[in-house]
């Protein structure tokens, strides 16, 4: 029953809001002119101009028309545009992404504390072939 919940939201989902990227836009323009597209994953900078500039996403790069507001080469951002054959994009909607690398830095902390956490309180025991709490932290 939980699978086919999960398949028909994956439908309506993919009805309702269909994902394009970028990549499926360049690889067929024809069929997807005039579409809307979000770009939001590992999207950077590579050139600005006062009315475009470059983007490169995952190897492709693309001409967005439009002001760039303040990006800057380097930067990660996300966009909403339009796609137009053969392969350029009209900007709607731009957002830097400030601090990101920060962001994904600081994200690698919890799991770190966890697993710090978790080797002071268990041991390996490779000739049992599990985890076994340690002495000092046994309650019992």
């Amino acid at each position: 029953m939980i699978l086919l919940a999960l398949a028909g939201m994956i439908r309506y989902g993919y009805e309702e809001n269909p994902a394009v990227t970028l990549q499926e836009c360049l690889a067929d323009p024809a069929r997807f002119d005039g579409q809307r597209i979000i770009i939001a994953t590992e999207v950077t900078v590579v050139r600005t101009w006062p009315d475009s500039l470059w983007i490169r996403q995952m190897g492709k790069r693309c001409t967005v028309v439009g002001a760039p507001g303040a990006a800057q080469p380097g930067e990660y951002l996300s966009l909403i545009a339009r796609f137009h054959a053969p392969g350029w994009l009209e900007l709607e909607a731009l957002h830097a992404a400030k601090g990101r690398r920060a962001k994904i830095l600081w994200s690698i902390l919890p799991p770190l504390l966890l697993a710090a956490g978790w080797v002071a309180a268990y041991r390996f025991d490779f000739r049992k072939g599990w985890w076994e709490e340690r002495e000092k932290c046994r309650i019992s």
